[in-house]
């Protein structure tokens, strides 16, 4: 491992060679390579670059990490302008198009949130500023996802169901759970600071509940209802087999008038044979 020191405009740095011709066709590359070096370091070893040395830096650090982080107090253009001196045309180009601004935030995206695919616009994630979620895709985004594949695939750390909802809140501004429970959205649109989101979940939340209160306050109703009428029922059946009895008695009365009867008539029919 081959370690570099540079005087940039005045200022130190210190980094391996392989940080320095990570991209070998750059100018800079080749100004480190041992079979092209025309650039001859100074006592202890020094070598010398007339570059802005704030500028340098950013350049070294998107060298190492592949990432571009410039803070707003450091105007993107002297950056960019750099980045072309030394022939980093890749970063160049990154700059380029963050400082003119066009087709950035109509830029498609592709995330891979917890094992589900989606795709949409730049402007639609950062459509809610003050966000988390904004702030991790907007252009030179200090707050940048967690990892990014090679294929330049975002991945997101959360749960699938729930982004869905988020993402179609972010396009239309409605809420669209679906099968989705609104409890299980909220700490999601927390992690990702939608507090208007949040907003519309708790309102939601509070309306299921009265819903469901009313329900349930609807069938206690029912219930006590349903218990008075089969007492009712209860009565008018039991008065109806009382009636059952009366007329039992009142039956077997009848029957018993009717066996006297028959032998009246029987009596009467003797006499009637013994007078002849």
């Amino acid at each position: 491992m081959t370690w570099i020191k540079l005087n940039v405009g005045g200022k130190m740095f210190e980094t391996q060679l392989s940080t320095l011709t990570a991209h070998p066709t750059s100018t800079l590359a080749k100004m480190f390579k041992s079979d092209l070096m025309h650039n001859d370091p100074v006592h202890d070893g020094v070598y010398c670059l007339d570059s802005d040395p704030q500028c340098f830096q950013h350049i070294l650090s998107w060298l190492r990490y592949g990432t571009v982080s410039i803070p707003t107090t450091l105007d993107k253009k002297m950056v960019m302008m750099t980045a072309k001196h030394l022939g980093l045309d890749d970063m160049a180009k990154q700059l380029e198009k963050e400082c003119s601004g066009k087709g950035a935030m109509t830029d498609w995206m592709k995330l891979n949130v917890g094992g589900t695919i989606f795709e949409t616009s730049r402007a639609t994630l950062t459509s809610h500023p003050t966000s988390s979620l904004a702030r991790m895709f907007e252009p030179n985004s200090n707050l940048p996802p967690a990892t990014i594949t090679q294929d330049g695939v975002y991945q997101i750390d959360a749960c699938p169901l729930s982004f869905a909802v988020i993402l179609n809140w972010l396009r239309y501004r409605h809420l669209m759970l679906g099968q989705v429970r609104a409890e299980d959205v909220m700490p999601v649109a927390d992690y990702f600071g939608l507090e208007k989101l949040q907003a519309l979940l708790t309102k939601h939340i509070q309306k299921e509940a009265e819903a469901n209160s009313k329900v349930l306050t609807c069938m206690e109703d029912g219930v006590d209802r349903l218990e008075d009428v089969l007492q009712q029922l209860q009565c008018e059946l039991g008065g109806m087999q009382d009636k059952m009895d009366d007329m039992k008695i009142e039956v077997a009365g009848v029957a018993t008038g009717l066996e006297d009867l028959w032998r009246i008539k029987c009596e009467v029919a003797n006499i009637a044979s013994i007078m002849k």
